[in-house]
């Protein structure tokens, strides 16, 4: 049996290393000290690392080597501790294309703090109650990241980072995270103007947590069967017609159909919301 070997390529952090494997592989090795007083070149023993990402394409590879020519080496050592610490608390490997793709979006984050130019992320609210573990971690991260590198980054700033995550943990591209976010925000404005009020409340959260769900459905048309659903038509005639107002937004941004089972579904979570605001 042979034993892979490794070697480092580059030393991120006295905690984090780049190696090549005798495999062919390169690879993200975490471990105390495993590059405290290291060098290109020098060995790195299996028992060292606690923690270690493959690379396996060659696009990922020469991404990465792009930032790491590009961005103060102290940024990617941090930000890939902050990497590891979302992996060991967050489900689900992570996609190699986190590596190169959060370093690159702190790297610009920490710039703009530094000119003055802050962004505010117009999503924060439903992202913190869509992803509400990748959330919490990146409040973690973004804490960290502020610690280690005097960063400066806002409370926004969690939004982007738990988007970058629930990516990651589900091998999603950015664009389609953001997809769901921008339509599940665009159905709550349209919710807000027929009267519905939000907040941090279980029932909030529910409704939250169902729509993105239902997007999810109707998009792979992949649909639950509701055996209430004459009688939620008679009892909630108005929550059923508020469901058929979200439901053609839904319709109109999918281009797909959503079933009258679904729209159902959706009453009942709606019906929740108004009693809770009239109770």
């Amino acid at each position: 049996m042979n034993v892979i070997e490794r070697k480092i390529i580059h030393v991120l952090s006295n905690n984090v290393v780049m190696t090549k494997l005798t495999s062919g592989k390169n690879s993200i090795a975490f471990g105390k000290g495993i590059g405290f007083k290291k060098q290109p070149g020098m060995s790195v023993a299996a028992n060292e690392i606690s923690q270690e990402f493959l690379l396996h394409t060659m696009e990922t590879i020469e991404h990465y080597e792009q930032i790491l020519n590009n961005v103060d080496t102290r940024i990617v050592g941090v930000t890939e501790e902050v990497i590891a610490m979302a992996q060991q608390k967050l489900e689900g490997e992570f996609s190699e294309t986190i590596h190169a793709a959060l370093v690159d979006h702190i790297n610009f984050a920490i710039e703009r703090c530094r000119r003055g130019v802050i962004i505010t992320n117009p999503f924060s609210y439903e992202i913190r109650l869509m992803y509400r573990e990748e959330y919490d971690v990146a409040s973690l991260a973004v804490q960290y990241l502020n610690e280690k590198l005097d960063a400066g980054l806002p409370e926004d700033e969690i939004a982007f980072l738990a988007m970058h995550f629930h990516g990651a943990r589900n091998r999603e591209r950015g664009t389609e995270t953001l997809a769901v976010v921008r339509l599940v925000a665009k159905v709550m404005d349209e919710a807000k103007e027929i009267g519905l009020q939000f907040g941090d409340s279980f029932s909030s959260i529910r409704f939250i947590s169902h729509l993105k769900g239902l997007i999810d459905r109707v998009r792979k048309e992949s649909h639950i069967k509701n055996p209430l659903l004459g009688k939620i038509k008679v009892e909630y005639p108005q929550s059923y017609g508020y469901s058929l107002q979200l439901s053609a937004i839904l319709e109109e941004q999918l281009k797909k159909t959503v079933p009258e089972d679904e729209i159902g579904f959706l009453t009942l979570h709606i019906e929740r919301l108004n009693q809770r605001e009239h109770s």
